[in-house]
C-alpha cells in the first residue's frame, strides 16, 4: 500500500471537511449523504494507514470515489440556482476532483 498517496488522500479529505463545512451550513441537510461517506472515508483512510489490512485499505479508497460521485446530483441542482454563490463551492470542489484523481491512482499502483 503507498503510505504516501494515502496521506496525500488523508489530507484532501481532511480540507474536503473543512471546506464542506461552510456548504453543508448553506444548504442544509440535502448534503448529508455526501458527508457521511466523506467521513467514512477519512476514517477508513486513517484506520488503513495503522492497520497493513488490505480489505480496509480497498474500502477507504471505494469510499474515497464514492464521496465526489455523492455530491454531484446535490450541487449540480444547487448551482442551477444559486449560481452568485458558486465560489463557495469552488474550493470543495476541487478537493473532491483531487480525492478522485488521488484514490484511481492509488488502486492502481497498488
Amino acid at each position: 500500500m503507498n503510505t504516501i498517496i494515502s496521506l496525500i488522500s488523508l489530507a484532501v479529505l481532511f480540507g474536503s471537511m473543512l471546506s464542506g463545512f461552510a456548504i453543508f451550513r448553506l444548504t442544509g441537510m440535502r448534503l448529508m449523504p455526501h458527508f457521511i461517506v466523506l467521513i467514512l472515508a477519512f476514517v477508513f483512510t486513517l484506520i488503513s494507514m495503522v492497520i497493513s489490512n488490505s480489505i480496509v485499505f480497498y474500502i477507504s479508497i471505494v469510499l474515497q470515489i464514492l464521496a465526489p460521485i455523492t455530491i454531484c446530483g446535490t450541487i449540480c441542482n444547487i448551482l442551477k440556482t444559486q449560481f452568485q454563490n458558486s465560489g463557495i463551492y469552488s474550493a470543495h470542489l476541487g478537493f473532491m476532483g483531487m480525492l478522485l484523481i488521488l484514490a484511481i491512482g492509488n488502486f492502481l499502483i497498488n
